[in-house]
């Protein structure tokens, strides 16, 4: 065998002379590949850095609140909306409902498929390593410029199959693919909106993607309210209510381009860096792919969740069901307020200290953004319980609807701060890129557990509206267990991106 180091020479006596065949020893490591270290106490780039610093309470509130008031903005739109529907008929309020379920999940998918680029660009905004995360951007804007186009065309030709599954009224279903197909065309540009607004939020800026989502949904209040009341012209209907939302969404579209085009934050769009680095895209798509996986398994369940909230009763009946579930389900996005605004903070957080190599700030990250969030989502509950009746009476003129959903609505309020924790958890876990596991759980939460449990409630025991809840508080629930569990498990601190 060969010895690592040569032959040491006999010293010579000379002093000079023996340094010199000291220094002409070859350095066994001089070759070995460096390793940076980035010292304890560095700060992420997204936050301040410094002696005046925030501790992590007040960091999380930082990145918290610019994406609080841009949930407020969208849940604005979505109230606006129902209440537009409501005012034409509980067959409309049923259309729109589910048109914009399908809408959140093109959504959702998009947002989940961008995982992958979240989650790289702020490891490598936490390690100072900006020109990694430009790349990643130019490589998600093409990713999704081809789910956008993708997902306009499944829509606008599986509307029909949609609503025949879903199983309403004939007006109902007439109604839902004429708006579905609408939505379609926006599709394109919810994808860029969604894609420029998770890089910027992983590199640290909530607040231009509050900015520019706040413009969206003014737009978007505006155009629906003058189409569906007829302020400048014959009123449009249901038709209104979905250009609006095309028309804002095109609006957002093109900022959101326009600004990235031109540079923010040292991340741009160039057209060098679009030509397609499979370096990069494989780094994001081994993140975002479960992610994508997660998307589906969750717009599934979701999918046989309506299709047997639809069958709980027959005729009118099912239709007030139906209606008084679409409402419901429109204010409990005030959860989702708090629950997407600290998830983003967590995820945030989460990514940068693993990037800057600090998994314990990591792990405290999720913690405080889960107490911070509970607490405001318990307020939520009790506004939830005592404002049942005013909320169905506002939002539909249908006594059949109010008196289905007011009891159930009140039930609905206890679950509401496991739902905004079980939220935080997941989104830390996929800030970390552990995207996989949160995939399985949502196989087991939504498939396994939701779907079965409100078909025994609410079709087999015949529970109506409150049995088939029963499932979805359940799924809630063993979300929050699974996600806590993997979270004190600590295996999301060695995933690598």
């Amino acid at each position: 065998m060969t010895p690592p180091y040569p032959e040491s020479p006999e010293p010579p006596r000379d002093p000079a002379a023996a340094l010199e065949a000291v220094l002409a020893v070859p350095d066994p490591l001089a070759d070995a590949p460096t390793i940076e270290f980035i010292p304890a106490e560095t700060t992420p780039a997204a936050l301040p850095r410094g002696p005046g610093a925030p501790g992590l309470s007040r960091q999380i509130w930082i990145l918290a609140l610019p994406m609080l008031g841009e949930q407020v903005g969208n849940f604005t739109v979505g109230l606006v909306d129902t209440w537009l529907a409501g005012h034409l008929s509980k067959e409309a309020t049923a259309a729109v409902g589910t048109a914009a379920y399908v809408g959140w999940f093109v959504g959702l998918a998009l947002l989940l498929l961008s995982t992958g680029a979240a989650a790289l660009v702020s490891r490598s905004c936490g390690a100072g390593d900006r020109p990694t995360a430009n790349r990643a951007l130019n490589q998600a804007f093409l990713i999704m410029l081809a789910l956008g186009l993708g997902a306009s065309v499944v829509a606008w030709l599986a509307a029909p199959w949609f609503a025949t599954f879903l199983g309403q009224t004939e007006q109902a279903r007439d109604l839902f693919v004429m708006y579905l197909r609408i939505d379609a065309f926006s599709y394109l540009a919810l994808a860029v909106l969604t894609v420029v607004g998770t890089v910027l939020r992983a590199s640290g800026d909530t607040r231009t993607p509050m900015a520019i989502m706040l413009l969206v949904n003014v737009v978007n209040v505006l155009v629906a309210s003058s189409l569906v009341f007829g302020w400048f012209w014959p009123s449009s209907g249901v038709r209104g209510i979905a250009f609006g939302t095309l028309t804002a969404r095109c609006v957002g579209g093109v900022l959101a381009l326009v600004l990235v085009l031109y540079g923010w934050r040292e991340l741009r769009l160039g057209w060098h860096a679009l030509r397609v680095d499979w370096d990069i895209i494989w780094r994001m798509l081994r993140i975002g792919l479960p992610g994508g996986g997660d998307a589906a398994l969750m717009a599934t369940s979701q999918l046989f969740f309506i299709w047997i909230i639809a069958h709980t009763a027959s005729g009118a009946a099912a239709t007030a069901n139906y209606a008084a579930h679409m409402i419901a389900v429109r204010m409990e996005a005030i959860t989702y307020l708090p629950a997407m605004a600290w998830m983003t903070a967590a995820a945030t957080l989460v990514g940068q200290y693993l990037g800057a190599r600090q998994p314990d700030k990591a792990a405290r990250a999720a913690h405080v953004a889960v107490l911070q969030g509970a607490l405001l989502t318990t307020g939520v509950a009790v506004a939830f319980f005592l404002l049942a009746d005013p909320i169905f009476t506002t939002f539909s003129g249908d006594a059949q609807v109010r008196a289905v959903g007011v009891p159930a609505f009140r039930l609905l309020a206890f679950a509401q701060p496991f739902l905004c924790t079980g939220i935080i958890y997941i989104g830390a876990l996929r800030g970390a890129g552990d995207t996989r596991y949160t995939m399985a759980i949502s196989l087991i939460a939504g498939l396994c557990v939701r779907v079965p449990a409100a078909y025994l409630g609410g079709i087999v025991l015949g529970g109506g509206l409150i049995g088939a809840w029963c499932g979805m508080w359940a799924d809630n629930l063993v979300r929050l267990l699974l996600a806590l569990g993997r979270y004190l498990h600590g295996g999301w601190k060695r995933i690598k991106v």
